[in-house]
């Protein structure tokens, strides 16, 4: 198997450096368990070598990636102790680093409050240190927040400086990023040809760097502001470009999303049966692995689709665990779309 090769291969040295590389390959590959197990190894190569900076790199990665495979808690406990020994050993850098990664984790789980001042000290200790990465990172993350509180200009405002600050660093993986949240923000200011270019420009950096975690997401989302302007056929082209790629890295939040998109594909092509069954199959594939967020967008579908079939009831129950599962976590921005689409169906 691919993870237990990368893993017998790593065995044999003890070259942190070497370690840390293949790990952030992996990580940038969406192999969860190989990268884990590498920043696993780099960690303990690095206490050997006694360098502490390193040690709290790689305790930092390892907690990213337990956290794209939402285990919360190792993956707090591990940011944890990253700042602990940054702060110990004076390392301030990697000290900011791991804040930014705990604020990641709080978002993760919903804890967008808790997020927040997160962010505001990983921006204020990276521009203290002049990193314009992690001053990049600091204000996408802030950014996301924003958009789900509802302050969309804000969040583009963000979103447009992290990009500044990612170009001067030269890291083109978070710069993709970025142009995943501007495209995001752009669709629901309804600014459709700006969001499939920010859309298309994260994917060209994507198929570069050969990043499929962040393809699978990009492609998805170029789909919605394709549906605006009726160019359906590419939009059904990127939607099945996404389900492969997040075939690849297992990830089933974007697979519950390509089957959202397929059944309100076929609410809009009257075809009613084939969209309760995708949307049955986008939830099954939410339950225990995707977010809140997540589901709400399939119940939000859900209701939409109960209301084309005039089943007022149902529908009105729909929009209702919608407005739930968003406010749960804290998106009061959906939350308030939800429960205008339940007042209009009401009047």
């Amino acid at each position: 198997m691919v993870d237990a090769a990368v893993t017998r291969r790593a065995a044999g040295t003890h070259d942190a450096h070497g370690l840390s590389e293949r790990a952030a390959q992996e990580e940038g590959l969406g192999r969860w368990d190989a990268a884990a197990r590498l920043y696993a190894l780099t960690f303990r190569a690095s206490v050997m070598d006694r360098d502490l900076g390193a040690a709290a790199d790689a305790l930092r990665g390892q907690a990213r990636v337990r956290n794209h495979q939402r285990r919360h808690e190792e993956a707090e406990e591990l940011a944890l102790l990253s700042l602990e020994i940054a702060e110990r050993n004076g390392l301030p850098q990697a000290a900011a680093r791991a804040v930014n990664v705990l604020g990641v984790i709080r978002h993760s789980t919903g804890d967008w409050a808790g997020a927040r001042p997160l962010y505001a000290q990983a921006l204020n200790l990276a521009l203290d240190l002049g990193d314009d990465d992690l001053a990049g990172l600091a204000c996408q993350n802030a950014g996301v927040v924003a958009h789900l509180r509802g302050e969309l200009y804000d969040a583009r405002t963000l979103y447009l400086e992290s990009i500044g600050s990612f170009v001067r660093s030269g890291n083109s993986v978070n710069c993709m990023n970025a142009y995943h949240n501007l495209g995001i923000v752009s669709v629901y200011l309804g600014e459709w040809l700006e969001a499939e270019v920010f859309f298309s420009r994260g994917i060209e950096i994507g198929e570069r760097t050969s990043n499929a975690p962040g393809l699978a997401r990009l492609y998805m989302n170029r789909s919605h502001p394709l549906i605006q302007v009726a160019e359906l056929s590419r939009a059904i082209a990127t939607v099945n470009r996404a389900e492969e790629e997040a075939r690849i890295v297992e990830d089933r939040a974007t697979l519950a999303d390509v089957e959202r998109f397929r059944g309100m594909l076929a609410r809009m092509e009257g075809r009613a049966a084939d969209a309760d069954l995708h949307l049955a199959r986008a939830l099954a594939m939410a339950e225990g692995e995707g977010t809140g967020f997540v589901r709400g967008g399939i119940f939000w579908e859900f209701a939409r689709l109960r209301a084309h079939q005039d089943r007022p009831g149902e529908a009105r129950g729909f929009y209702g665990r919608a407005a739930a599962a968003f406010g749960a976590v804290g998106a009061r921005y959906y939350e308030q779309a939800v429960t205008g689409e339940l007042e209009a169906l009401a009047r």
